[in-house]
């Protein structure tokens, strides 16, 4: 007692795809063997007709089936060039980062010396602050 789900499961495992090129083959040999057996002239072209039917519809899924992979191998192609083209906006872009990184250190290091020198500067004028001014000492 299959479920619906597991016999679907299973047609599709059986089948690739589910484009139905198992299904086809075998209904083209079942039709070659009716045709051999055929009784009758009508019975036979029947048949044929009914292989030729089943060859075109063969030929039609094995057509899409290629273009289906030449369109998956463009497009590795094309995967494969933006990958590419990332790849070298990625390495522009952070070799810019690295510049502007250097250049923002740069730019720290000259402001602790302006910080340092002005610290000194304060100190300096507190010590003189402290003395009497020139006019004063000359009194």
């Amino acid at each position: 007692s299959f479920s619906t789900d597991e016999v679907i499961r299973k047609r599709l495992l059986i089948d690739g795809d589910g484009a139905g090129d198992d299904r086809r083959i075998n209904l083209l040999v079942k039709s070659f063997i009716k045709w051999c057996n055929s009784g009758s002239q009508e019975e036979g072209y029947f048949q044929y007709q009914r292989m030729l039917s089943t060859l075109s519809q063969c030929e039609f899924s094995m057509g899409k089936t290629l273009l289906v992979y030449d369109m998956n191998l463009r497009e590795m192609e094309n995967y494969e060039k933006i990958y590419k083209d990332i790849g070298k906006y990625e390495k522009n872009s952070i070799a810019a980062a690295h510049e502007k990184i250097s250049e923002c250190k740069k730019q720290i290091l000259q402001a602790k010396r302006i910080r340092k020198n002005r610290q000194e500067y304060d100190a300096l004028a507190k010590v003189i602050q402290h003395h009497p001014d020139r006019h004063e000492t000359l009194k």
